[in-house]
């Protein structure tokens, strides 16, 4: 079997990839959606040449011809558009064993992933951040919901840690006192901003400290990972499996979260997965699409037995992938079952991301 198309799908927020085949498989995979244009040069110029012609069965030579061939390009772009390349052999080598993804990943551990309710915003008052959450909780039934803090990392924002505890404050009387909190600062926080910060929400009762120091400060993530009586969860950024090792064995970290359409792929996201059960630590994915990296993450979680948490599930309203998957991943009750059919499991809407969203190949 060869690879004979790479088709680039993209809209505003949204990188799909369909790879065809000579024996008339496709499979298809998706990219972070950060710097979309420049992501689909990086595919066109860097990525599909070397793709083209390869079987989708050699994952192991076809990331070395993109990723270490091109280590003096090599970053998080890379990665990124490497990633829906990756999750697409997957699907495609699944699909002609006529197996569930997570059968080729190691077989179903779980059959069911509990999710919690996150909220991207970070410009609504605290009383309409809180009343979002409350919907989400009564519409899906989560058991744990997270909040932003902090003004994000390169905003050039101050901080203003008050405004930071009113918010966690509000959120947390509306909750109530069973559903457990999350709070996530996007790289906003000096290591002393971000003690300080715990030190004056403590009381709200914390399940997670989601990157609150710069994403590349591991000196900052040992101190707070050594610190703190709260998990620290880190990752998302991460696409080195040795940036995964120096986070993971220096105990920068309680709960890691490489993400499978950011650090390129299913299979580097299995090798973080890896180092997470030989240092004894949860690894949780990282993904908010609702779309095809969703359902890639699903099955990864469905194989791997350091997927124990919380996976994270997006409450925006507007979520353009959801339209082109046909059978849609149902939440209930606070879990979503893990996709059965072959491959990953969801049937794609070709026409109408033909019409819909911008084409490249």
């Amino acid at each position: 079997m060869k690879i004979t198309q790479l088709t680039c799908y993209s809209a505003k927020g949204l990188l799909y990839i369909k790879l065809d085949t000579d024996e008339g498989i496709s499979g298809f995979g998706e990219c972070s959606p950060m710097q979309i244009e420049t992501t689909l040069q990086i595919i066109r110029n860097v990525v599909k040449p070397q793709v083209i012609g390869m079987s989708p069965f050699d994952g192991e030579l076809i990331e070395e011809r993109v990723m270490a061939k091109h280590y003096k390009i090599s970053g998080q772009l890379l990665a990124m558009a490497y990633s829906g390349v990756e999750i697409a052999c997957w699907d495609i080598r699944a699909k002609a064993a006529n197996q569930p993804l997570y059968n080729l990943l190691g077989g179903k551990y779980r059959q069911e992933v509990p999710l919690y309710g996150s909220s991207m915003s970070r410009d609504l008052t605290y009383e309409q951040e809180a009343q979002k959450l409350r919907e989400g909780i009564d519409k899906f039934q989560f058991k744990a919901v997270k909040i932003k803090v902090g003004p994000r990392m390169g905003t050039g924002l101050p901080v203003n840690l008050q405004n930071d505890v009113e918010k966690v404050r509000t959120v947390r009387e509306a909750i109530g006192p069973d559903v457990k909190l999350m709070i996530d600062g996007n790289s906003s926080y000096t290591y002393i901003q971000a003690v300080q910060l715990y030190d004056r929400i403590k009381q709200y009762d914390l399940y997670h400290y989601e990157e609150p120091c710069p994403y590349y400060d591991i000196e900052a993530y040992v101190k707070l990972a050594s610190n703190l009586p709260v998990p620290i969860h880190i990752g998302e950024q991460d696409w080195n499996l040795y940036t995964f090792r120096d986070f993971i064995a220096r105990g920068a970290c309680h709960m890691y979260a490489a993400d499978p359409i950011k650090c390129g792929g299913l299979s580097n996201a299995k090798r973080a997965a890896a180092l997470c059960r030989a240092f004894g630590i949860h690894y949780i994915p990282h993904n908010t699409t609702r779309g095809i990296g969703f359902a890639a993450a699903l099955h990864l979680a469905a194989s791997t037995p350091e997927c124990n948490g919380y996976y994270e599930y997006s409450i925006e309203k507007e979520n353009i992938r959801e339209q082109f998957i046909q059978d849609s991943l149902k939440v209930s009750d606070g879990y979503i079952q893990v996709p059965e059919g072959p491959g990953l499991g969801v049937e794609i809407d070709v026409e109408k991301m033909e019409k819909l969203l911008q084409v490249t190949k």
